[in-house]
């Protein structure tokens, strides 16, 4: 018997609330975060990842694999740690933006594969569906999160430029993620099979 890789629906759907919960709760931050860049950087970045997703997507017979949705699936959420401690470290510098923005890049550089194998792999019209639900609820869940946060920040601390406020939620970011890499390690087991 050899051990097969397979989702725990369960746990997959509580790690979509929270990708989707970070990404509410960032959304916002992407604005001031990239302010150091040349608006000049968006397009010629643009177009190298656009051509990079090329070659991504003539792999799929190959890399469209549970083991290979596994480890993009981390990977992207590692990417994901990187950038926010580097911003943590230095922010609002010109790298660190540069780094961001490559980071998110990245991600959607693999969003796509990462979109077909999960709709490819769960295939359950009721699971999907609850994903679907769950990362909408994340996502507004999100975004209310970050206006209470920066709500806070003005009103109790009197913190009121957006720069400092952006650097404090990345405490919460960083907090959401370790959740988020928790939940995906649990949504995949391996089952043994005859």
């Amino acid at each position: 018997m050899s051990p097969k890789l397979q989702i725990n629906n369960r746990a997959f759907i509580k790690y979509k609330f929270f990708n989707s919960l970070f990404f509410g709760i960032a959304i916002g931050s992407y604005v001031v975060q990239y302010e150091p860049l040349k608006i000049v950087d968006f397009p010629i970045m643009g177009i190298i990842f656009s051509l990079l997703a090329i070659p991504i997507a003539m792999l799929y017979t190959k890399i469209m694999t549970m083991n290979y949705f596994y480890k993009f699936s981390l990977f992207v959420e590692i990417i994901m740690v990187i950038w926010i401690i580097a911003f943590l470290i230095s922010p609002y510098s010109y790298q660190i933006a540069l780094l961001i923005y490559i980071a998110r890049q990245i991600t959607f550089l693999f969003g796509d594969f990462l979109g077909r194998a999960e709709t490819i792999f769960i295939q359950k019209t009721e699971i999907l569906s609850s994903i679907d639900v769950a990362k909408q609820l994340g996502a507004i869940s999100g975004m209310i999160i970050s206006v209470i946060f920066y709500k806070v920040l003005d009103h109790f601390y009197m913190i009121s430029d957006n720069q400092t406020k952006v650097f404090y939620i990345h405490f919460l970011l960083v907090f959401i993620e370790t959740i988020i890499i928790f939940l995906l390690i649990r949504s995949f087991n391996y089952v043994k099979t005859n």
